[in-house]
Parts: C-alpha cells; sequence; structure tokens
C-alpha cells in the first residue's frame, strides 16, 4: 500500500510538469514565430506596425522611422524586411488584443507593464531614452495662472487628471495620489479638456507637440512651468510566441546603439528634438513620482539608453 502512494505522488511530481512542457511546445510549434512575413503584393518579408490613432502623418512618426532604422541595422544577421503601416487605424485595446492574437499587426510600442509582460513579448531596450517619464501637462488656455501656484504633488493632487481608458499612467498617478477621470480616446479626452470636464492631461513630450498641433482649433496649451518626472519605458512588443521577431528587433536596436545610428536618429527626429525643447527642464518645475509598475527587467543601470542616468539611489527618491 505505501509503495503504491509513493509511485503515485512520483507520477504526479513527474506528470504534470511534463504535461505544462509538452502543452508549451505544442503551442510554440501551432503558433507560427517569424521574423518578418513575406506577402503576395512584396518579394521582400514585411513587418506590420499600426499607425498612431490621432496621427496626422503616420509614415513620419517617431517609432515607425525607427523600426525602420531597426530592420535595416538588423538585415546583416535576418536578411531585408520592410515595415508597413497597417492600412487602418485601431484604439490601444484593439491593438494589444490583435499583437496577442496574432492578428493584423506584428508590432507595437507601449509603455511597459507586469500587466502586458503576461500578455506579450517585450525587448527589453529602450526606444525613447525615458522621454515619456518626463510628462508634461496639456492644460485649458483659462488655467495658466490656476497651474503657477502648483509648486509640489500635493499641490497638483487638487487637480483632476484625464487619461484614457486602460492607459498604464492610470495606475501611476494614482499611487501618486493624483485623481484620474478615464475616457476611450485621445480625441474624448482633449474635446472633455476644452469643455473643462478635468484640469489636466499629462503626455509624453514626444507626443505633446503633435497633439497641439492636430487640436489647435482647441482651446488647449501646454502647461509652462510644471514636468512630472518618474521612472518609464517605452518597448516594442511583439507576439508572446514570437520570438523570431523579438531576437530581429533586440539585435538591431543594440547594433544601433552600440554603433551610434540610434543616437543620431534621436537627436534628429523633428519629434525627439521639439520634445527635449519642450521639456526645457532647467527651467521647470520637476515633480518627482513613483512607478509602481515599472518590471524588474528594465535596464535602468545601463545609462546610455536613458536621457539621464537612473541609479537605485535616484529611483529610491522618485518613490519617497
Amino acid at each position: 500500500m505505501v509503495i503504491l502512494v509513493v509511485l503515485a505522488k512520483l507520477i504526479k511530481i513527474c506528470f504534470i510538469p511534463c504535461i505544462k512542457l509538452i502543452t508549451w511546445l505544442t503551442l510554440a510549434f501551432l503558433i507560427p514565430s517569424h521574423a518578418c512575413q513575406k506577402t503576395p503584393d512584396s518579394d521582400i518579408p514585411v513587418l506590420v506596425f499600426p499607425p498612431k490613432y490621432d496621427s496626422a502623418l503616420p509614415e513620419q512618426d517617431y517609432v515607425f522611422q525607427l523600426i525602420q532604422l531597426v530592420l535595416k541595422e538588423s538585415s546583416d544577421k535576418f536578411g531585408p524586411c520592410e515595415a508597413r503601416l497597417l492600412d487602418h487605424k485601431l484604439p490601444l485595446k484593439r491593438i494589444i488584443a490583435n499583437l496577442q492574437n496574432n492578428h493584423l499587426i506584428d508590432v507595437a510600442s507601449l509603455t511597459v507593464s507586469h500587466k502586458r509582460d503576461k500578455k506579450l513579448l517585450p525587448i527589453s531596450i529602450p526606444i525613447s531614452k525615458g522621454l515619456m517619464g518626463y510628462r508634461l501637462l496639456m492644460i485649458h488656455n483659462d488655467d495658466v495662472e490656476t497651474f503657477s501656484r502648483v509648486t509640489k504633488l500635493a499641490d497638483l493632487g487638487k487637480h483632476l487628471a484625464g487619461q484614457g481608458v486602460g492607459w498604464a499612467d492610470v495606475k501611476i498617478l494614482e499611487s501618486n495620489h493624483l485623481p484620474v477621470l478615464t475616457t476611450g480616446s485621445i480625441k474624448n479626452l482633449i474635446d472633455m479638456l476644452s469643455h473643462q470636464r478635468f484640469d489636466y492631461f499629462p503626455r509624453g513630450s514626444l507626443q505633446i507637440t503633435t497633439e497641439i498641433k492636430a487640436y489647435q482649433d482647441k482651446p488647449v496649451m501646454v502647461e509652462p512651468n510644471i514636468v512630472l518626472r518618474y521612472p518609464s519605458m517605452t518597448a516594442l512588443y511583439v507576439n508572446k510566441h514570437n520570438l523570431a521577431l523579438a531576437q530581429r528587433l533586440e539585435y538591431g536596436l543594440k547594433k544601433a546603439f552600440e554603433q551610434g545610428s540610434f543616437d543620431k536618429f534621436f537627436n534628429s527626429h523633428p519629434s525627439s528634438v521639439q520634445a527635449l525643447l519642450n521639456l526645457n527642464l532647467a527651467n521647470r518645475i520637476v515633480l518627482k513620482m513613483c512607478n509602481p509598475i515599472l518590471p524588474d527587467w528594465v535596464p535602468i543601470e545601463k545609462n546610455e539608453y536613458w536621457l539621464e542616468p537612473w541609479s537605485e539611489k535616484v529611483l529610491a527618491q522618485a518613490c519617497n
């Protein structure tokens, strides 16, 4: 009897992990892994990227042009590949769902979080030097004087922020005791800000210039004195099982950093150049915030990946 019980336990110990391993391997083979895919209308394999939802000229956007650079840098090892824009725009939730289901698109740029890491596979190299962790405030034109009295986070906590549903920033803001109202799209948010349904709209300095231009008929502006700062990373994400594409993108990004083509791109692209001018850090009040959703794998120790070096001491201070 004792022998039978022991045998049963051994079977349970050995059998269940083996079944899990077999299931994982089966899924890995059933779900295609590809660096780029051939299409009937092109001799060169392609990679499909979703255009920004509110972009007037998506082919000129920072991330799409960076992907083109990464594909070029990785062609020595992986061969030619052409980046293409999806022929229609998708809201954030559908971008994530389609990428998770290996449908329509191959790669997307997202702010990293534990939640997204469970659904998708991130490339572990920042693509904008942490600029998304510097948040400028879009405000109503009539509220300039109100925000001139904000000098600390507690002051900002008296005002209501607007954010998109499911955006990573919602949890970051709420964790720093800043109340948030959420809605569906950037257009809705700017319309609501125009009607003063909330007080400010924190945006990355890579985003805010193009959005202000796109909605120049609205009574909104960039607040001139404040910048929010927290450790943040924007990464390229691919389908969880698309290891081949993940390897290609990581190889291309690393090579771009090592050979200097990334810095050349970053320091010359109109969006990032304008973003740095907008930040004007020397003349702004910097309100430091913690980031509870930053995954442990983010390479904060590699200074070359960031606009400013992140150290453990700095991170600790930012969360106090």
